[in-house]
């Protein structure tokens, strides 16, 4: 297994300033772990049923897909982040990226949290790599400026970080303060910032909300967050409970434009952090004003219990590629048939591969272990994580 974090020592003191020789240095470890067969095979076989029955995703503003405005540069899309769940609302919009991968000035890849694959149990159901297989990036500096020079995929940021997946549900709708990285990186390649906005995300977890003491003891074992609530408490009793979330209607709303190489007059290497803070911090603002009038529009029916029925019922004799309870199997047994077929044919669902995926990955029944459970992931991660240690200490 690679590490894409590994090359963060390479990055200089000042690690605003990358060379074109640590970007050359980096490429490998940038386009390393992406599967394309893998990616589209899953997008089509496992997020395109969960995205269009359980979320119903509709995207408005998406007909005619933006276009570069620099074509030597990537798009840099970025929008809110739901509180204390699972990013379902992001990997729903990024399975939809997925299936323009063919079309690089359309794709998009995401840059996500190292902390969702520096631990086991962050990666849905522990399959080892799944988000570098479907096509996602660790956010750091260095690999943000190698997808823009590289000039590939578009790029998806999440502005708030961490803090937009970790704020209470009493700070739905509320922008974390930004992060400047998407800022300096519009600014350097003179590149359009694309913002859309994701609605009914927050009620994924709803009533769920972030005690700091318990947070910062979350983190110790590689939890960003534990988000105390109602649903979670149900995830004690069925650990897959852990990773799913409510049949939130996810809506994904077009923004206007955002020019931030507008918005100063300094060269991009003058540029202050303060400086930075206060452009981000308007463009903060302009964006949380149209994401509270959109969420009033489009948040009203956030569940819609008629059309969840209604989709269900069409889409019966697939329920178990939707349920959230069949989740854990589903995806584990994709990742297992694939590997065997070495991305050949088309993975069909069987009971004797079932069971193959079971006897291969007996860790998938520790999801449905009631308290017990719990147990058997907290050591798999535990063993995983030594083993990956290991493996960037012989690197």
């Amino acid at each position: 297994m690679y590490n894409q974090t590994a090359v963060a020592a390479a990055v200089p003191r000042n690690r605003f300033l990358i060379t074109d020789s640590q970007i050359e240095e980096n490429r490998e470890n940038y386009t390393m772990g992406f599967d394309f067969k893998y990616a589209e095979l899953f997008c089509e076989k496992i997020l395109n049923p969960i995205r269009e029955v359980w979320y119903r995703a509709k995207f408005i503003g998406f007909e005619n897909f933006p276009l570069r405005n620099n074509p030597e540069s990537p798009l840099i899309f970025a929008t809110n982040h739901s509180g204390m769940a699972f990013p379902w609302d992001a990997i729903a919009f990024i399975s939809r990226g997925i299936e323009k991968l063919k079309d690089s000035a359309s794709s998009i890849r995401a840059l996500i949290s190292p902390m969702l694959t520096k631990f086991p149990n962050m990666c849905p159901y522990m399959i080892d790599g799944l988000w570098w297989k479907a096509g996602c990036i660790n956010a750091t500096f260095l690999n943000f400026e190698t997808g823009m020079k590289l000039n590939k995929s578009n790029i998806l940021i999440f502005p708030e970080g961490i803090e937009g997946i970790g704020k209470g549900f009493d700070k739905k709708y509320q922008f974390q303060p930004f992060k400047t990285s998407f800022l300096r990186m519009s600014i350097r390649y003179k590149t359009d910032i694309i913002p859309f906005y994701t609605i009914n995300g927050e009620y994924n977890n709803p009533l769920a909300y972030n005690l700091r003491p318990l947070t910062k003891l979350c983190k110790k074992i590689g939890l960003p967050f534990f988000p105390v609530g109602p649903v979670i408490f149900l995830a004690i009793f069925q650990p897959w409970i852990f990773y799913a979330s409510l049949p939130s209607q996810l809506t994904f709303v077009l923004g206007d434009r955002i020019k931030a190489y507008e918005m100063t007059d300094k060269p991009y290497d003058q540029l202050s952090q303060k400086d930075l803070k206060l452009i981000g911090e308007k463009i903060r603002l302009k964006m949380q004003e149209n994401l509270t009038s959109l969420s009033q529009q489009y948040g009203k029916k956030y569940y819609n219990l008629r059309s969840l029925l209604k989709a269900m019922w069409k889409n019966k004799r697939s329920f178990f590629r939707y349920f959230p309870a069949f989740w854990p199997l589903t995806m584990t047994y994709f990742d297992v048939n694939y590997k065997e077929k070495d991305g050949k044919g088309t993975i069909k669902f069987s009971l004797r591969n079932c069971f193959k995926t079971i006897f291969r990955r007996p860790i998938v029944l520790a999801m449905y272990l009631p308290v017990i459970g719990w147990l058997f992931i907290a050591l798999k991660s535990f063993f995983m994580l030594r083993r990956r240690q290991r493996q960037n200490k012989k690197q």
